[in-house]
Parts: C-alpha cells; sequence; structure tokens
C-alpha cells in the first residue's frame, strides 16, 4: 500500500562550510540533530514514507555521525537521498562507499574556493555511482554554468551531441548512474515579491520537511518556519496530518487555493505550476 508522503526532507544539521550568496539568510540557531533525536524522527516517520532527503539548509556532509545516521536509515529500511555541496565528498568517502544511498545531488553551483574541486568531486562520484545514483546540479542563468558544463564535458569526455543536450533539456545521462540537471535559480519565498492567491504545490501533499529543530513545515523551502505545523519530538505526525493548519493548506492546494502568506510569495510554486500545466 503506499504512504502518504512519497518523501520527507530531514535536515539533520543547518551549519554550512560554504556561505554561498544564493542561499537564504535566517536567524536560526545552529543546530546538528542528535543521533538519538533522529532515531526518533524516523521511527516517527517511517510508516508514512519509504524515502528521506538529507537536505533543507546546511551541509549534511558535516554531521559529526553521519554514519550513524546512514546506518539508522539502511536498518529502518529507508531509503535515503544527499543533497550536498560536494565540497567534503572526498573527505566521507568511505562513509558513503559502506552505507546504502539510493541518490546523491551535487550541487555543483556552490560557491567555492577550492582549486581541485570539480575533479575531486567528479573522482568521488565515479566511485560512488556503481551503488548510487549521482544527479549533478547546475543553475542554468548562473555565470559559472558554463565553466561547470566545460568541466563536465572534459573530464567525462563528452561527445557535442550530449553537450547540447545538456544545454537545452534535463536530466540527461553522461556516464553509469550519473545525470546533469538543470533550474533555474530560485528566489527563497520569503525574499520573492510574488503575491497570488490561486495556484498549487505538492507541499502536503506528497512531502514535507523536519528542520534540524524538529519542526515541522509544509516543504524544504521553508526554512524558517515560517509555517510551523509542529514539531517530531513533541508531537506524533497523525497530531499533525490532521490539525486544521495542515488540511486547510493540503485541501487548498488541491483545489488551486492559496493558504499561506509565504506560499503566495513563492516564485518556486509558480514554476511547478508551470510544468503542471505543460
Amino acid at each position: 500500500m503506499a504512504k502518504l508522503f512519497s518523501k520527507i526532507y530531514i535536515e539533520i544539521t543547518n551549519y554550512c562550510n560554504l556561505n554561498c550568496s544564493f542561499c537564504s539568510i535566517d536567524n536560526r540557531i545552529k543546530k546538528e540533530m542528535s543521533v538519538d533525536e533522529f532515531n526518533i524522527v524516523i521511527k516517527k516517520i517511517k510508516k508514512y514514507t519509504d524515502n528521506v532527503y538529507l537536505h533543507v539548509k546546511g551541509e549534511p556532509l558535516l554531521h559529526s555521525r553521519l554514519d550513524q545516521i546512514l546506518k539508522i536509515c539502511n536498518d529502518n529500511n529507508i531509503n535515503v537521498s544527499i543533497t550536498t555541496n560536494g565540497t567534503l565528498l572526498d573527505k566521507k568517502i568511505d562513509i558513503l562507499l559502506n552505507r546504502k544511498i539510493k541518490q546523491i545531488n551535487v550541487s555543483l553551483h556552490s560557491e567555492n574556493n577550492i582549486s581541485n574541486y570539480f575533479d575531486e568531486v567528479f573522482k568521488s562520484c565515479d566511485k560512488l555511482s556503481n551503488n548510487t545514483t549521482i544527479i549533478y546540479r547546475i543553475w542554468v542563468l548562473n555565470k559559472i554554468s558554463p565553466i561547470i558544463v566545460d568541466k563536465i564535458k572534459n573530464y567525462y569526455k563528452l561527445s557535442t551531441d550530449i553537450v547540447n543536450k545538456i544545454k537545452i533539456e534535463k536530466n540527461i545521462k553522461i556516464d553509469n548512474n550519473i545525470y546533469v540537471d538543470k533550474d533555474i535559480e530560485f528566489v527563497w519565498p520569503n525574499d520573492g515579491s510574488c503575491q497570488s492567491d490561486k495556484g498549487t504545490c505538492l507541499g502536503t501533499r506528497s512531502h514535507i520537511a523536519i528542520l534540524s529543530n524538529g519542526d515541522i513545515v509544509p516543504c524544504c523551502l521553508d526554512s524558517s518556519a515560517n509555517i510551523k505545523l509542529g514539531n517530531i519530538f513533541h508531537d506524533d505526525l497523525d497530531t499533525v496530518i490532521n490539525s486544521k493548519l495542515f488540511n486547510d493548506i493540503k485541501n487548498g492546494f488541491q483545489n488551486g487555493i492559496i493558504v499561506c502568506d509565504l506560499c503566495r510569495k513563492c516564485t518556486y510554486r509558480k514554476r511547478f505550476e508551470k510544468k503542471l500545466v505543460s
């Protein structure tokens, strides 16, 4: 029987080793979710999903107990995906190879000063791709994107046809279990100026997100918990999904009505709506 959510985002830490200009600014207390806390999260959510994404804000590979975090997922038969800036892949390669990971998304557009960044990322991902799907992510309108495509082309010795596909299409396979995906850089909803009472989204319908302090929010773009649905350490998920706020948001999206102010400002939601129409 299908579970309620296709995935749940879990922010195991909101610490990051970079300070990229495109990342939203918030005043949240920096926190690493403890192994015991993560275990509580998994026990409470596994009834509702088979897939977790270690991603909201922060760099998940910074977590001091990453191996234990992944082990908990494996022990509970939860598929785990990771979104990373890639700077720590080589340092955590043994841990990543030792655990079952469904997918690793590498944001190649991260702003870092590592001189051999691309070679280190590509070499690490080549090793990981034997058992894990690798997705290289690029923002197409970012000024560095042509340089990134060139780096990928040279390392993987791609043909002109494949390079052209990368430039105009999404999710292009370039090697065994390795893909390139791209999107337009988005504005975080708390910074957005878009205002609309009409529209839809998959937040609360296919996924939710859990922040490092346990706060439950409708999606991974609510990084500041503007729409707090509850707290996983204090509330059962049954209580959350049966709450008036949760169902107002969900029913609103199902009927093309935007309930929350944050969602009205979300430019990513507008992009998602265009995909539904197309």
